[in-house]
């Protein structure tokens, strides 16, 4: 293998045959596999969709093999572009380790930082966090994916971030889940009527109720889950549920009226000073609590700037009250 410029060769050791690809090519085709859309991958990496289309078409003829089927509007791999995705993912995130490991050594660190976050980190935590550490290196990049914690695991195993930030923990044996801190989930309601700041109820009188919910995968509907099960209930027994894909969605549904929901004290400390929601007691339940963690994959190599936001988070994490 070599790095020519902006390309490098691959050999078939069957074939004793030289592939020349280019790096934008990979980029293009990791994109459109992951997106499952040549037109969602062209917006991603702001080039036209014929581009993306001709990159792919000039990786299939250099490799002699298709790598994409084209079924209606979606694009999948083929038995043998889940091989070569496997590979090229990890030959990109090779690329990405190797050109920030070479600007730390010439220029002093700076560089690229990919991270993923389930949404009450990656909207109420590490913005400012991000902030913070970006006026300690100026000419760090960043680009934060919000997903379930689900989707994090995945992305973190996949090598699509270097490392996240979740509200649950899942059993994987290539993850390590290191605790940041702590999060409360309550229940809230639209707002409560003039002079009544909290309401208070009985679990039982609250099933129900209509209830607002987030989609299966979030750290706040496993926390909750597991509240319930110690009542012997899940989010399934309560009556009329609406599924809501984020926290946003959620707030605004409740303000809207459509019913009732568990959500992080974090996300919502704003919208109770202003009156905008209304806190509910409930009696026969006990608080809920959940840990934020940092999620790493073992035995990972961490770019220079990786490695500096990890040791910061850590140092954060020790400097945050008990």
């Amino acid at each position: 293998m070599h790095f020519p410029g902006n390309g490098f060769t691959l050999t078939y050791a069957v074939e004793q045959k030289h592939v020349s690809v280019d790096f934008r090519h990979l980029e293009s085709f990791c994109r459109v596999a992951d997106l499952r859309s040549f037109s969602k991958a062209a917006d991603d990496l702001y080039l036209t969709q014929p581009t993306v289309s001709g990159h792919i078409l000039s990786l299939e003829q250099s490799l002699g093999l298709r790598l994409l089927d084209r079924t209606g509007r979606e694009a999948r791999l083929t038995k043998g572009g889940q091989i070569f995705y496997h590979y090229a993912s990890k030959i990109l995130a090779f690329r990405r380790e190797a050109l920030n490991a070479l600007s730390e050594f010439s220029e002093g660190i700076h560089g690229d930082l990919t991270l993923g976050a389930s949404t009450i980190p990656g909207e109420y935590l590490l913005p400012k966090l991000l902030g913070d550490f970006k006026k300690e290196h100026p000419r760090l990049n960043i680009s934060l994916k919000i997903a379930d914690s689900k989707e994090i695991a995945q992305y973190i195993l996949q090598d699509k971030v270097e490392l996240g930030m979740a509200g649950a923990k899942l059993s994987h044996p290539s993850l390590h889940y290191d605790l940041f801190g702590q999060d409360e989930i309550i229940i809230v309601g639209p707002p409560a009527p003039r002079g009544q700041h909290k309401q208070r109820v009985r679990f039982e009188d609250m099933l129900n109720e209509p209830w607002v919910v987030r989609e299966e995968g979030s750290g706040t509907q496993m926390a909750v889950e597991k509240a319930l099960k110690k009542k012997n209930r899940s989010l399934k027994q309560l009556s009329q549920t609406i599924e809501m894909g984020s926290t946003s969605s959620v707030k605004e549904a409740v303000k809207a009226g459509l019913g009732i929901a568990f959500i992080s004290r974090k996300a919502v400390e704003q919208e109770l000073e202003q009156g905008l929601l209304s806190s509910i007691q409930v009696e026969g339940i006990e608080p809920i609590s959940r840990q934020i963690y940092i999620v790493l994959r073992q035995g990972k190599t961490f770019s220079p700037m990786g490695m500096k936001f990890l040791q910061y988070l850590k140092k954060k994490r020790e400097q945050r009250p008990s």
